[in-house]
């Protein structure tokens, strides 16, 4: 019975710790992908269009323009010249970006002010 008690608390403990590691590195890993993805395809989704239960608005609700996460993503966007020129193509204002998110099939989500 101890010999069980110690294998399953380390393999909780391992599995704590990288989903903790993943989920902190997950901004950075945004803005990496977003320099350079060349082209990458994206949907827009005004945060104002979302239900007032989401808890993507209650995520980015309180983000501002300004802030150090979201000119990061502006500073990635601006860098990768092929994505700049698609938002700038869809009438995408780059400075109303609040977040964004890389959906499962490799696409990325903007969320806008």
């Amino acid at each position: 019975m101890n010999r069980f008690t110690k294998i399953a608390s380390a393999s909780l403990f391992a599995a704590l710790s990288a989903a903790g590691y993943s989920h902190a590195a997950t901004p950075r890993t945004v803005d990496e992908a977003l320099r350079s993805t060349a082209n990458p395809a994206f949907n827009v989704v005004e945060l104002s269009s979302l239900g007032h239960r989401s808890p993507i608005l209650a995520e980015y609700n309180d983000v501002s323009p300004a802030s150090m996460s979201a000119r990061g993503l502006h500073a990635a966007i601006e860098s990768n010249r092929g994505l700049h020129r698609q938002l700038t193509a869809e009438n995408v204002e780059i400075g109303n970006i609040v977040g964004a998110e890389r959906a499962a099939d490799g696409s990325f989500v903007f969320y806008l002010r």
